[in-house]
């Protein structure tokens, strides 16, 4: 996918976001409810910016979040048509259209919502933007479901040689450890 380090950055906290509101498992663990700084940790990944999320937006950002994590889901699992189908009625909810915005004088950069709209809208539509820009992408192959025992986790392949099999090393490790005691 040939995009800008932002586009990569919000694709990364996109999948963070499904991960965190759609993944029943995490390494190894139950997925804790999500919380605001769960959120706002989501955000840290593509902007230095500290947006206020507060437990009004934590309901819709929990419902975007599932959302994504279901198309992405499906496209990991290679239903790119029914991936295609969830993230176009995701676009279509937040009303997403591209916007050059520029703020205190910093450098224009692409947005996908009105800035009238609430924090969590502004942001799902970038994230599923990005998640769209994804499906039609030459590398969407590197969408990947973590292969470990109890972890629902869906990841981006960033390796070389696109071999990676888990989300993390912690998952890499359980999986290994588990291998080597059923020898045993």
């Amino acid at each position: 996918m040939d995009a800008t380090s932002h586009l990569k950055d919000s694709l990364v906290a996109a999948i963070a976001l499904a991960n965190r509101f759609g993944a029943e498992w995490s390494r190894g663990r139950l997925q804790a409810p999500g919380d605001t700084d769960a959120v706002q940790a989501v955000l840290r990944l593509t902007t230095n910016l500290e947006p206020p999320v507060d437990e009004s937006a934590l309901t819709e950002f929990a419902a975007g979040g599932a959302h994504l994590y279901s198309a992405l889901g499906l496209l990991a699992d290679g239903s790119v048509d029914a991936s295609a189908r969830e993230l176009n009625e995701l676009l279509e909810a937040t009303r997403a259209a591209p916007r050059l915005t520029q703020y205190e004088g910093k450098p224009w950069h692409l947005h996908f919502a009105r800035p009238e709209v609430s924090l969590a809208t502004r942001w799902l539509a970038e994230f599923a933007t990005a998640a769209a820009m994804l499906l039609g992408s030459s590398e969407l192959e590197l969408l990947r479901r973590c292969g470990a025992e109890r972890c629902d986790n869906l990841f981006l392949d960033a390796t070389r040689n696109h071999t990676q099999r888990f989300c993390s090393t912690a998952c890499q490790n359980r999986t290994k450890v588990a291998a080597f005691r059923s020898r045993g």
